[in-house]
C-alpha cells in the first residue's frame, strides 16, 4: 500500500510473525526517502480492537503479538447449544449471560438493534415468556483467530401457542481472554424474504 505524508513516498508492508503472514501481524511504515521505519501497529492494532475489543499482549523475540485462541467448529455448534438452552430455561439473565458486554443483537421483531447486555436481557424477557426452541436448518461455521461466525437459517418453536418460525441469522463469537470464555458478540436474525 503506497502513501503520502509530509511529501514523502511512504510503503507498508506487513511483517511475518512466527513464519506465517497474519492480517493482524505487526506492520511497518517505511520511508522510502530515508528508509527510516515507523511501526504503526499500535495504529493497526486500535482498528482491530474496536471491532473485536481488548487485545491481550504477549512478549515474543522483544515482539509484542496478540494472543490467539482457536475454535474448533464442533465448539461453535456448541456455543449455539448453549444460547439454546438458555432460552429453555425461562430467564432472560441467563440468555444474557452468553452475549460479550457490548454484544449487538439485531433482532428479527424489532427495528433497532439492541446494545449490550441489559438491553439484550430485556428483549429477551418478552421471548423467554413465549418458551422458544431454536434448532439450525442449515449453517456455515467460519472460524479465525479469536473469532468464529455461524450464519445460516434456523426454526424457533414456540411451545405457548405451538407456533414455528423460521429466520436468517448470523452469530459472531469471539474470545475473552479476561474470563476464559467464547461470548456472542453480534447476533443478527432477519425474516425469510417472502416467496
Amino acid at each position: 500500500m503506497m502513501m503520502h505524508r509530509n511529501r514523502c513516498l511512504l510503503m507498508v508492508t506487513t511483517a511475518v510473525v512466527a513464519g506465517t503472514t497474519s492480517a493482524f501481524a505487526p506492520i511497518t511504515v517505511t520511508n522510502v526517502r530515508n528508509t527510516a521505519p515507523v511501526n504503526i501497529t499500535p495504529l493497526y492494532a486500535g482498528i482491530r480492537e474496536r471491532f473485536f475489543g481488548s487485545i491481550k499482549r504477549r512478549k515474543r523475540n522483544d515482539r509484542l503479538v496478540p494472543y490467539h485462541k482457536e475454535i474448533a467448529q464442533r465448539q461453535v455448534v456448541d456455543l449455539f447449544h448453549a444460547w439454546n438452552d438458555a432460552l429453555g430455561t425461562g430467564q432472560s439473565k441467563l440468555v444474557a449471560k452468553t452475549y460479550a458486554n457490548d454484544a449487538v443483537l439485531i433482532p428479527t421483531s424489532l427495528n433497532e438493534p439492541r446494545v449490550g447486555s441489559a438491553s439484550i436481557q430485556e428483549y429477551f424477557e418478552n421471548v423467554v415468556k413465549r418458551k422458544p426452541s431454536v434448532a439450525i436448518v442449515d449453517g456455515t461455521i467460519t472460524t479465525g483467530h479469536d473469532w468464529a461466525m455461524n450464519v445460516g437459517i434456523y426454526e424457533w418453536s414456540f411451545g405457548d401457542d405451538g407456533s414455528k418460525k423460521q429466520a436468517r441469522f448470523t452469530f459472531v463469537y469471539v474470545y475473552n481472554e479476561d474470563i476464559k470464555k467464547w461470548m456472542i458478540k453480534h447476533h443478527h436474525s432477519s425474516a425469510l424474504p417472502k416467496g
